[in-house]
């Protein structure tokens, strides 16, 4: 039996309940034992496991539902795509969908930089190199890193799904939660442009990637260069009330 040995808080428990989708005990799409049961094996309230469990709801993590009860989220294409890809058509606004062209996957050696970033001694990484197009034509360069501890036996799936994300939650139990990006304008080089099949020289969009899973860990970095005639990169920013947050309004 599993108790928590500190005071009965709801962030204690939420860390425990948080761990098990980490380590694959809880897995998408499961369904969770009722809060009776929960508060039983926590050995807290049910009131503080009902706002454990609220706040995991909020956070994206289960779903509750009144016949089916409370089940781990399953990330979907098009939630992974709504969440984590910002290009916009020019005219409609619309979200530009990218979709495959080339993939290719490799695993070499971390360098210094990447074990620095992955703040782990990872010692491999795979690297997935992809082309994306839209519209019948390329627009975008992926290369994205992974940590081979995580992701073992990857290669064996290429090529891999258009959307990546829900993917390595399925088959690794790894959820990206948090995405950090920096965006810079720069001109393609031939490594670059030869894959886009547009001139040397050619303005592109570069970002750069940092994902963060349930844990905290770093489990992606990527590089993608952006083609943005047509498209733009869009965020939407909204300013909260600092009163509202003191007073729990949300």
């Amino acid at each position: 039996m599993e108790r928590l040995t500190a005071e009965p808080l709801y962030k204690r428990a939420e860390s425990a309940m948080v761990a098990r989708i980490v380590k694959r005990i809880w897995r998408p799409g499961m369904r969770l034992p009722n809060e009776f049961e929960l508060a039983a094996e926590f050995g807290v309230s049910q009131g503080t496991i009902r706002k454990a469990l609220v706040s995991m709801e909020r956070r994206g993590l289960l779903a509750r539902s009144p016949g089916r009860g409370t089940t781990v989220v399953k990330t979907t294409a098009e939630e992974s795509l709504f969440a984590f890809f910002r290009l916009r058509d020019d005219v409609s606004g619309n979200m530009t969908v990218p979709e495959p062209l080339s993939e290719r996957i490799s695993r070499r050696a971390a360098t210094r930089k990447e074990r620095t970033q992955f703040e782990t001694a990872e010692s491999d990484v795979y690297v997935l190199e992809r082309v994306r197009q839209h519209g019948g034509v390329p627009f975008a360069l992926e290369r994205m890193r992974l940590p081979a501890t995580l992701f073992k036996g990857i290669e064996d799936d290429a090529p891999l799904p258009n959307s990546l994300y829900p993917y390595l939650q399925e088959r690794f139990g790894i959820s990206v939660m948090v995405a950090e990006e920096g965006l810079s304008a720069v001109l393609g080089k031939e490594k670059e442009t030869r894959k886009l099949d547009v001139p040397v020289g050619t303005p592109l969009l570069k970002v750069e990637r940092r994902a963060r899973d349930l844990a905290h860990r770093i489990v992606e970095l990527r590089t993608s260069h952006f083609l943005t005639d047509g498209a733009s990169y869009r965020v939407d920013l909204a300013r909260s009330d600092p009163l509202s947050e003191v007073a729990g309004v949300t």
